[in-house]
């Protein structure tokens, strides 16, 4: 059965709006979330009439899908339509109708508990910043281009683009995956298909004389990285398989997806079949408690959270060697308790992400109140050692503290 992807690209981070175009996606059928990719933003100098303007892109995607097809190794079965529409449309319908508040509320208290965005902070503010820019989009065999961003006219870019939207459209032809079940395994799942998709518009750009952009998880805020896990790390992961394994080993990736950020991370590990563990929380607490989330949130978000107040190289090398977590959120008028346990290699391992963590606390203000107890306003956090390679954070958090 075909399965339907559609892609909104969407700007995110305002000092990359003069040179590029960070882009939201959604790919309902596929992962069930959104995922993120980064394509050139194109600006229209010199207005086309309509009918001139879709004759160009009709032109050239023909010669696009003729190339894509013959890289992929994948035929289109049906014929793909262009549809031009204006930003005014699209930030009218494609702008803050894909926030769903209630998540934002939950993620806010998972992000602040944690320490890693001051109590102030407003992500309901910072996730709308995001919406209302696109270039290009591609639902079923639909692909949408926004004339104020896509110039047909340049036909490198504007190429790349549609080869990246064409490939979601054979994705959604050829493959059918499992649904994700935590932010982790959303997150590698869109690492897959986005590496996908950058893949081949890279490759297109190559071989037309143009060169890729490349975002650096460096180069972007520790918030800003998160939803760009797929953009970032997706097409590396791919490629790895691909050199190794040509377009029948990306192929089969859809058949048997990766299930966590670990493995694409260290596609090593994805090829040699590693799996994270699910480790068990304690049992729920009392009456009253209301559950709110529970997830698993992966080794690049582990990884981000050390980075939010230590260097990246500190951060690595804390998050490496993440066997698998389980976090949760409870609330009971206005109180919110937040239980996270992580499971490491070895010993070693969780230590040296202990030793980290215990420094985010003291950078962060926090102040030690026992041997396993720390505090600051609003805020009480354990951390215990549970066994040689497991740890238990547990916060309970005022949400106006």
């Amino acid at each position: 059965m075909r399965k339907e992807i559609a892609v909104i690209a969407a700007a995110a981070l305002a000092s990359f709006l003069a040179s590029f175009l960070i882009a939201a996606v959604l790919l309902p059928s596929l992962t069930g979330g959104r995922i993120t990719t980064v394509t050139t933003t194109l600006s229209v100098t010199s207005p086309q009439t309509e009918d001139e303007y879709l004759k160009s892109t009709e032109a050239l995607l023909g010669r696009v899908v003729e190339w894509v097809e013959g890289f992929r190794g994948l035929e289109l079965r049906e014929e793909v339509e262009v549809i031009a529409l204006t930003r005014s449309w699209v930030v009218e319908h494609w702008g803050k109708g894909f926030l769903n508040r209630t998540e934002v509320e939950i993620d806010e208290v998972l992000l602040k508990s944690l320490l890693m965005v001051p109590r102030d902070f407003n992500l309901t503010r910072f996730r709308i910043g995001f919406s209302g820019y696109t270039v290009a989009a591609s639902s079923d065999h639909r692909i949408y281009v926004v004339r104020e961003y896509f110039d047909p006219r340049n036909e490198l870019r504007a190429g790349a683009t549609l080869a990246h939207e064409l490939t979601h459209v054979l994705q959604g032809e050829y493959f059918s995956t499992p649904r994700p079940s935590t932010s982790d395994e959303e997150a590698a799942l869109a690492a897959l298909i986005e590496g996908d998709a950058n893949l081949v518009s890279s490759t297109y750009l190559l071989e037309h004389g143009g060169k890729p952009f490349r975002m650096r998880e460096s180069e972007l805020t520790p918030l800003d990285a998160l939803p760009f896990f797929p953009y970032i790390y997706g097409e590396p992961f791919v490629r790895y398989v691909y050199e190794r394994r040509g377009w029948d080993g990306v192929n089969e990736m859809y058949r048997d997806p990766p299930t966590s950020t670990a493995q694409v991370l260290h596609p090593e590990k994805y090829l040699e079949g590693w799996k994270p563990v699910k480790p068990d929380l304690p049992s729920p607490p009392g009456e009253g408690w209301r559950l709110l989330l529970r997830d698993t949130l992966g080794e690049y978000f582990v990884r981000q959270l050390i980075r939010a107040h230590l260097d990246s190289a500190a951060a690595n090398r804390s998050a490496e060697g993440w066997l698998g977590d389980r976090v949760e959120i409870y609330e009971r008028d206005g109180l919110y308790l937040v239980r996270w346990k992580l499971v490491w290699e070895d010993g070693r391992e969780l230590s040296e992400f202990l030793s980290a963590f215990e420094q985010v606390l003291e950078d962060a203000g926090a102040r030690r109140s026992g041997e396993d107890l720390w505090s600051l306003e609003g805020e009480r956090i354990q951390v215990q050692r549970v066994s040689e390679n497991a740890l238990l954070i547990t916060i309970h958090f005022e949400a106006n503290g």
